[in-house]
């Protein structure tokens, strides 16, 4: 965290919470982070910690059964104050996202052109035939061969590869301040996987802007992030630099999804797996939500809930047994080294 610059965007106490027929689910409960300008923030976790719902209440894109509470600040405006129509004009122009799913998040019925025009016609007040170039331009941008003849095609026609690139080229076709990336390579092959994340980095070179990384791929968090928001039953569990953290992971959680990465370096009969699940939503065991899954887990940990304290500048964990964690961690790698 760089306490020196103003962040571009800023989340405090975020809460999302659904109202369902079985009861209330707490996706997101009460996650604070800054985005700074043109850094990448990477936000990891497992299926089913928040990551998604996240984003989501940052655009404003949640159900109607959902309830937000909390502050998101863009530069200085008050985002969960604002009108649907001030919002929209904020969506896709100042903050944009790409989805999960290409081939679900773009309109089967409309051609790729189509749907990055409309875009550029609402938010950068061009005509049809600028806003026609503006899209051939962006679809070159984002490599993909013959953009004359691609901007008429439908997502259908185009590769996994190609349409992933198409929703790159929408969002970035206004030239947003920030750039929510939720999962943008989990359907893609390793190859055109590194080629979209060498992409993004160079556009956002080119366009200086900011980028929130979502995924569950810390070897993607590796690649890209400054610094990242490690996420586990809608709590930050820990947030730091990315080189410290993956130098020097402090909650068992983070610890034990580094350690599930497979290694070249060393021996390994058995891969390591974290054990157990994601508890469900709607049951979120008492005290620390880790609890159940941690083998350093004592009757305090069942009892209260840790806060997120700084252990290390700009490093934040919410552990009680941090000095645990490190023991083990230097039992482990001194057994490695045998």
């Amino acid at each position: 965290m760089n306490k020196d610059k103003k962040p571009l965007l800023e989340v405090r106490d975020l809460k999302s919470y659904f109202h369902t027929e079985d009861g209330l689910v707490k996706a997101v409960d009460g996650i604070s982070y800054e985005v700074f300008p043109g850094e990448t923030l990477g936000i990891v976790g497992e299926s089913g910690c928040g990551k998604s719902v996240n984003s989501l209440s940052i655009m404003r894109l949640l159900e109607s059964n959902a309830e937000v509470h909390g502050k998101i600040t863009f530069e200085d405006t008050s985002i969960l104050e604002l009108s649907e129509r001030k919002m929209r004009t904020i969506r896709g122009n100042e903050i944009a996202m790409i989805f999960q799913e290409p081939m679900t998040a773009l309109n089967p019925v409309f051609t790729v052109g189509d749907q990055i025009e409309e875009a550029i016609i609402l938010h950068q007040k061009k005509n049809r035939d600028e806003a026609h170039k503006m899209a051939i331009d962006m679809l070159r941008k984002v490599g993909i061969p013959e953009p004359t003849k691609r901007v008429d095609e439908y997502p259908h026609e185009l590769s996994g590869g190609m349409r992933q690139r198409a929703m790159i080229a929408m969002a970035l076709s206004c030239n947003p301040r920030v750039l929510i990336a939720d999962e943008p390579t989990t359907a893609l092959d390793v190859t055109i996987q590194a080629q979209i994340l060498e992409l993004m980095k160079s556009l956002q070179d080119e366009y200086g802007m900011s980028i929130i990384m979502i995924t569950h791929d810390l070897g993607v968090i590796a690649e890209v992030a400054d610094r990242v928001v490690v996420m586990y039953a809608g709590k930050v569990v820990e947030y730091a630099d990315a080189v410290p953290l993956f130098k020097n992971p402090k909650h068992p959680y983070t610890w034990g999804l580094l350690n599930a990465i497979p290694r070249l370096d060393i021996e390994q009969e058995t891969l390591y797996n974290i054990p157990g699940v994601v508890p469900d939503p709607l049951n979120f065991p008492k005290g620390c939500k880790f609890n159940t899954r941690c083998s350093f887990c004592e009757e305090k940990c069942k009892q209260k809930e840790p806060e997120l304290i700084e252990v290390e500048e700009n490093h934040f964990v919410r552990c009680f047994f941090i000095e645990k964690v490190e023991k083990e961690k230097a039992r482990t790698k001194a057994g490695e080294n045998l």
